[in-house]
């Protein structure tokens, strides 16, 4: 019986106990909710507009509220359909090149394998061979389990259009709705701040949540813009493509653009084009520095988590949700320390109440 009492077993049960309920709520609750909470933060980002169109112009709320909306919407719309269409753009010229890229790269493979070849005194071939066999075993790996599993998505993406559509809706029309009680929902959410086990929860999360998901959104959005302007700098014909996904790249731990873009500007420098190795360890540099210099800055040590945990959070995330848990990850560490905290200050407080009952 004392095992069970010892504290580091009580929280160790209580740690696995929240963690679970934090997993079972991303898992199951937050599909059915998410379009829910992405119209409550349009109208968080949106009601000082509004607010000020009431005060200033004597608008009604909901007239206020539609009007800023229906701009917001045209401006999101406009800027989605020119940079999808550049994308969809330097992607379909990708593939209608891929030919001359696959030959470019078989010879600079080729030539890279002849040259291992004379550098270990192997027999002309050996190293290509066993690329060739290698590559052969991918190629059909991947037309056995990637290619069918990536035809049944995309057939379900077309499929769920509609629902897409509808889902769409609903936020429009929910933050509608939002923006008109805002006020209303202000109140309850400053009742709900007085509990101190839901305040602090919600404290917990909105210091640290919220300052998470602004730094990573910001960070990703300024590497983006760096790669693809060094991209055009060099004239490249895929510089969006280039910056957008490298950008993505850069946001998972360890990974890095660095990955990319050292080993791409190593090759330029052995192959004699200074001016694209130069831009190339530039926008390196530049994407560190922002990363480095920025993060530390815009979370202001509001985390308060060490950088292997935050890692840890991540790399679990992602196992657990794919790419999004590059963002649920230590949106749920976040939770289950916060709901740790509060559950020990409750503890702690019915230790101190106890004597005081006698």
């Amino acid at each position: 019986m004392d095992f069970w009492k010892d504290e580091k077993i009580k929280s160790g049960w209580n740690f696995l106990l929240a963690a679970g309920a934090v997993y079972l709520a991303f898992r199951f609750l937050l599909p059915l909710v998410l379009p829910f909470v992405v119209a409550g933060l349009f109208a968080m980002l949106l009601y000082p507009v509004v607010r000020f169109l009431n005060k200033k112009l004597r608008l009604p709320i909901f007239f206020a509220g539609a009007l800023v909306l229906f701009g917001f919407l045209c401006l999101l719309m406009m800027a989605v359909f020119y940079f999808g269409q550049m994308l969809v753009t330097q992607l379909v010229a990708f593939f209608q090149n891929f030919e001359s890229y696959e030959r470019y790269l078989t010879e600079q493979v080729d030539g890279i394998c002849h040259g291992c070849d004379r550098l270990f005194r192997l027999e002309k071939g050996t190293v290509m061979g066993v690329l060739s066999s290698a590559m052969e075993v991918l190629m059909e790996r991947i037309q056995t389990n990637i290619l069918p599993a990536l035809t049944a998505k995309t057939l379900k993406f077309a499929a769920g259009t509609a629902a897409i559509l509808g889902t769409v809706l609903i936020v429009i029309v929910s933050t509608l709705m939002v923006l008109k009680e805002m006020e209303g929902y202000r109140r309850d959410y400053r009742k709900l701040c007085e509990s101190k086990y839901i305040g602090g929860l919600l404290g917990s999360l909105k210091g640290g949540g919220a300052a998470y998901l602004k730094t990573q959104l910001l960070l990703l959005a300024m590497i983006a813009a760096v790669l693809s302007v060094g991209f055009f700098i060099l004239h490249n014909p895929y510089a969006l493509l280039l910056g957008v996904a490298i950008a993505v790249f850069d946001a998972f731990p360890v990974l890095g653009s660095g990955l990319i873009l050292v080993p791409w500007a190593i090759l330029r420098l052995f192959a004699g084009d200074y001016t694209q190795t130069i831009v190339l360890f530039l926008m390196f540099l530049i994407c560190q520095v922002l990363r480095e210099v920025l993060e530390p800055k815009l979370l202001g040590g509001k985390l308060g988590i060490r950088p292997v945990t935050m890692m840890l959070a991540i790399y679990a995330g992602v196992k657990l949700f794919g790419v999004a848990g590059v963002f649920l990850g230590p949106i749920g560490l976040l939770l289950v320390r916060g709901i740790m905290e509060q559950e020990q200050h409750c503890r702690q407080g019915e230790i101190q109440a106890a004597p005081e009952e006698d």
